[in-house]
C-alpha cells in the first residue's frame, strides 16, 4: 500500500514545457518539470496556479501532449512555485520527440 497517494513512483526529469490555462488560451507560461510519471508531474512555474485549474501541458516545441488539472501549488522561497499536475489520460512516453 502506497502512503503518498501515488499509483506509481515519479522520476526526476527536467523537461521544458509550456502550460496554457484552458479557459484563458492567451495565458501561456514556459516552465520546467521537476519530476514526472504517467499520471502526473511536478512543474516549476513563475506564477501562482490554483487547485482544480485546467491546463494544457505541451513540450516547448508547442505540441500539446496532455490535458491536466492542478492538484496543488506550493510557493518557493525564491518567488517561484511548484505545482502538482494530474493528467486526464496517462502519458506513457516522456522521452523527447
Amino acid at each position: 500500500m502506497r502512503l503518498d497517494g501515488r499509483a506509481e513512483k515519479r522520476v526526476a526529469m527536467a523537461i521544458p514545457v509550456c502550460l496554457v490555462i484552458v479557459n484563458k488560451l492567451q495565458v501561456a507560461e514556459q516552465a520546467i518539470t521537476v519530476n514526472v510519471s504517467s499520471y502526473g508531474a511536478r512543474v516549476l512555474t513563475k506564477r501562482r496556479w490554483y487547485p482544480n485549474e485546467q491546463a494544457r501541458l505541451a513540450r516547448s516545441s508547442g505540441e500539446f501532449r496532455a490535458q491536466t488539472k492542478v492538484v496543488y501549488c506550493e510557493p518557493l522561497t525564491d518567488g517561484h512555485f511548484c505545482i502538482g499536475l494530474k493528467f486526464h489520460s496517462p502519458i506513457l512516453d516522456w522521452l523527447p520527440i
